[in-house]
């Protein structure tokens, strides 16, 4: 059964709107991950999107592969959407699916810099469509529980160019992977005054504040954590569970009531 709405006809998708399927909405960016894994992170967010199209009742539009990456301009390859591009794009995709009676939008969004402008859209859906949707972003998924009997490391190894993206695309494109190009790890602990605890992050007496830094800045190599023991077999566990969780939601909010 074809699952994707750019793989049917009109007339097709015209009969499964009618039953106001849950539409899964896949985002991702093209940015760097450190020298040994590839820019396309939003092929993770695809190859999720439409497993659990298959898994569940929902479908899947094609991936909208840029997002909001601006701290990682400096790094060749990488391509980056203002907030107010990626906000029209995703609204007039929202709105289209809506008009022809779609009710349930699911957002699943690969890259932290997207999170905010989704917000932005989900609300004023709500607010002038009068429907909720829901997203989720892919590795906030990743519990620490999760990740502790995934990785089983110390200190753990999350961070931008490190894992999970590394050993996730270790599992889905071996062949691109570039580990030989890893250099000597290291990133920024002190900006000044400040101490960095990742992109953005910083504390004054215990306060948490933001600090707005290029990536370029904290590593040469723009990798923050480790991904040194990152491997298939980790990445094929993480996509696992995510695929898991994702076809739940779909499962969940094919059976709510989204319309105020």
């Amino acid at each position: 059964m074809k699952k994707a709405l750019h793989l049917m006809t009109w007339k097709e998708i015209e009969t499964v709107f009618k039953n106001d399927p849950v539409i899964i909405i896949p985002m991702g960016s093209m940015e760097q991950h450190g020298p040994q894994s590839i820019n396309g992170d939003y092929l993770a967010a695809e190859y999720i999107a439409n497993k659990v199209a298959e898994n569940t009742e929902g479908y899947v539009i094609p991936v909208i592969p840029f997002g909001c990456s601006e701290y990682f301009r400096p790094f060749p390859g990488t391509i980056s959407l203002q907030p107010q591009t990626v906000n029209a794009l995703i609204t007039d995709v929202a709105e289209s699916l809506i008009e022809h009676g779609i009710t349930k939008l699911f957002f699943l969004n690969g890259h932290a810099g997207n999170v905010p402008t989704i917000e932005d859209v989900a609300r004023k859906i709500k607010r002038d469509k009068k429907i909720t949707p829901v997203s989720i972003d892919l590795w906030q998924a990743l519990t620490p529980e999760f990740k502790k009997d995934v990785y089983q490391e110390t200190p753990d190894p999350s961070g931008h160019g490190a894992e999970p993206l590394t050993s996730v695309m270790s599992y889905l494109h071996p062949e691109m992977m570039r580990m030989d190009l890893l250099g000597e790890l290291g990133s920024l602990k002190q900006w000044g005054e400040f101490p960095v605890a990742g992109l953005k992050k910083s504390e004054i007496n215990g306060a948490p504040m933001n600090l707005y830094l290029d990536m370029n800045e904290i590593s040469a190599q723009g990798v923050m954590g480790s991904p040194l023991k990152a491997s298939k077999e980790r990445g094929e566990k993480i996509v696992t569970h995510l695929i898991e969780v994702c076809s739940e939601v779909v499962r969940k909010l094919a059976k709510t009531k989204t319309v105020k």
